[in-house]
């Protein structure tokens, strides 16, 4: 039979007709809200089957209040680490038959927040994620309603009754203490801006340093211009003291080395220099570039499973999970930029 009407495109009325039943039927068919006698199904499939009917999201959406989909909110969008977490998230979201959104947090004011929330939740989303690097991704992350399922990402232990974390202040510190086994001392830190939490590569290094009793030295921050880390590199190539730097990411940590060779200092020869992050390009250096790989597309996905969790126990009428902060470990990865200093005993 073909569609009613004059359309060309079946509609669930038309899936109806064919199969005999109403249209109430279809949809608790389509959305699993309520049980189908097997009768019902096998008709209402071979419908779907002959008419080749398309089940449209939005009509979906209406009948279960949200959309199958997720939306993420991030600032720094452009960065790597970023842009491999919302891969790790839209997989994980895609195998479990959800749209992923991300929403860009990036230059935004105080007084845009409230309105980029209300178009965020106008989409009627199942649920949120919340990428925290910043204070604008922590006061988002206080304005989004309660019943809302949501999970954080990055941040303190804490900040949020469901979360997943990066090891980043473990990374910082198996770092720092991967060039003090070595034999260096005076283990220089560069590092971008970072969040306001109590989980950064900054205290890491300083945890390492610490430990090892040594006071540690000056912290240098940068900006993403990598040219501003190329002449920090020139600069730090005239300490007479220096033997190691940990850069607290990939890019910064080539820019130093070519600032360094600028003034004819070898790496690892005169100084050894670890990244962090693991980047492709980081083993394909001259030298390969010691590094920390963090996990950020297993980050993503764990996020997303555990607001999947959330949002099945809301669609059942279930007690919410169990509030959980899972940390998502990456490892040490060793190469030919870090060697043991020159007068090591």
């Amino acid at each position: 039979m073909p569609p009613s009407g004059n359309r060309s495109t079946p509609v669930i009325k038309d899936v109806a007709q064919l199969a005999g039943v109403s249209v109430p039927t279809v949809s608790r068919y389509l959305n699993g809200t309520a049980k189908v006698s097997q009768e019902k199904r096998e008709k209402i499939a071979q419908a779907i089957k002959l008419l080749d009917y398309k089940p449209s999201f939005v009509a979906r959406a209406l009948a279960n209040k949200v959309m199958d989909s997720v939306t993420l909110l991030t600032s720094l969008s452009r960065y790597w680490a970023t842009t491999e977490i919302n891969s790790g998230a839209e997989h994980a979201a895609r195998d479990r038959g959800f749209l992923f959104g991300v929403t860009s947090l990036d230059g935004i004011s105080d007084d845009e927040i409230e309105s980029t929330i209300n178009r965020v939740l106008s989409a009627n989303p199942a649920g949120v994620i919340v990428s925290e690097s910043d204070e604008i991704a922590i006061q988002v992350l206080h304005q989004i309603p309660k019943d809302t399922p949501l999970v954080l990402i990055g941040g303190s232990r804490g900040d949020a009754p469901y979360q997943v974390m990066p090891s980043e202040r473990e990374g910082g510190r198996v770092i720092t203490e991967h060039l003090l086994g070595l034999g260096h001392r005076n283990v220089v830190h560069v590092h971008r801006p970072e969040g306001p939490n109590n989980n950064t590569r900054t205290l890491g290094w300083r945890d390492a340093m610490r430990d090892a009793g040594i006071q540690a030295v000056e912290a240098y921050q940068v900006g993403s211009d990598l040219e501003e880390s190329v002449e920090l590199g020139r600069k730090l190539a005239h300490d007479p003291n220096l033997t190691a730097i940990f850069a607290g990411n990939d890019e910064t940590a080539i820019s130093l080395i070519k600032g360094l060779r600028d003034e004819g200092v070898h790496v690892p020869e005169d100084v050894s220099v670890a990244g962090y992050n693991d980047q492709l390009f980081s083993r394909m250096w001259d030298p390969p570039l010691t590094s920390y790989s963090q996990n950020f597309v297993d980050l993503g996905a764990a996020a997303f499973e555990m607001l999947y969790a959330q949002i099945e126990a809301k669609r059942a009428g279930n007690p919410a999970p169990a509030p959980e902060c899972r940390v998502i470990e990456g490892r040490l990865m060793v190469r030919d930029s870090t060697a043991a200093p020159r007068n090591a005993a």
